[in-house]
């Protein structure tokens, strides 16, 4: 693995990293931490070098965690052998609470061979009540140098008395020139348009980079920019009609750009209509409400499309 990979600075939260880094210097560790914010813009990645930092009892400086690149520590996070570090991932199946009761009693030894042990639970909001009644009863006693680390993109689930026992910190969203820099160090072409439509994050661009994103987003820009009919079949007709996660993205994407043009922000090519400026954004935010809403009210994808097209043209 490259020194670039293993130390390198993460863009964007800069702030973050510092306040962890003085929180190990200070010794002033809490045992809950809860990372939360977008997806894809860096939040596990922090954690990891949280962890690395912590685990390693390297002293940060210069307000950064980074740690010598020839420190062991590097292959044991990274390989997930570390005897003191623990990852709970919830991938197609959630995380059962028999993982995390052995987990809980796992953390309440003795480290062996850190001074600390790091736990990190990924898509910590999407945990059901059990588990969260069964990290409840470690976190009223915490066990001596351990830090729990909870990623979630919102803490709505979480519940309160969980929530007041932890540490919050906020992830932004990148810049598009942060998002940008980032792809083109993985090497990832269209670095330049991905960044533009990722909405400020790097796990949103390689996931439109791996779907047709840019194909699809520049198809129903067209769309909307010149009533391209063309265009908007083409989003019916096709395999692209299957991903509506990228589709409603883009549309919430245009949409924002067409308000900003509207405010005189940007000028992205959209054919403005005659309606006044308030009764324009009024009509475009009700159109994002109803996109927002179509997963809960389990609307059908092509209506959802063509509803968008009709009110916005004024069918």
């Amino acid at each position: 693995m490259s020194s670039l990979i293993k130390n390198m600075k993460i863009l964007g939260h800069e702030k973050i990293e510092q306040e962890l880094a003085h929180a190990i210097v200070s010794e002033k560790i809490f045992p809950t931490w809860i990372f939360c914010g977008p997806f894809g813009v860096g939040k596990a990645s922090v954690a990891k070098k949280f962890a690395k930092c912590l685990l390693s009892g390297v002293v940060p400086s210069n307000d950064s965690l980074d740690i010598p690149e020839d420190n062991g520590i590097h292959h044991l996070i990274d390989s997930r052998t570390h005897p003191d570090f623990f990852i709970l991932e919830q991938s197609d199946e959630s995380i059962s609470i028999n993982e995390t009761r052995e987990l809980m009693q796992k953390i309440r030894k003795t480290p062996t061979m850190s001074k600390w042990r790091v736990v990190i639970i990924e898509n910590a909001s999407n945990l059901n009540k059990n588990i969260y009644n069964s990290m409840l009863k470690i976190l009223e006693e915490p066990p001596k140098n351990t830090a729990i680390i909870m990623i979630c993109q919102n803490t709505g689930r979480i519940p309160r008395t969980l929530l007041s026992r932890a540490c919050k910190i906020h992830f932004n969203p990148l810049k598009d020139n942060q998002v940008e820099s980032v792809l083109k160090n993985m090497g990832i072409n269209e670095a330049e348009e991905l960044a533009k439509i990722a909405n400020g994050s790097v796990g949103y661009a390689i996931y439109l980079k791996e779907h047709n994103g840019v194909e699809i987003f520049n198809a129903l820009l067209k769309t909307f920019r010149s009533e391209d009919k063309k265009s908007l079949q083409y989003i019916m007709d096709s395999e692209a009609n299957n991903n509506f996660r990228i589709i409603k993205e883009s549309l919430l994407k245009i949409f924002h750009m067409y308000i900003e043009q509207l405010n005189g922000i940007a000028d992205y090519g959209f054919t403005q209509t005659n309606n006044s400026v308030g009764k324009e954004v009024k009509k475009i935010l009700e159109i994002i409400s109803i996109i927002n809403k179509s997963d809960v009210l389990m609307l059908d994808k092509q209506a959802v499309v063509a509803y968008a097209f009709e009110k916005f043209f004024d069918y």
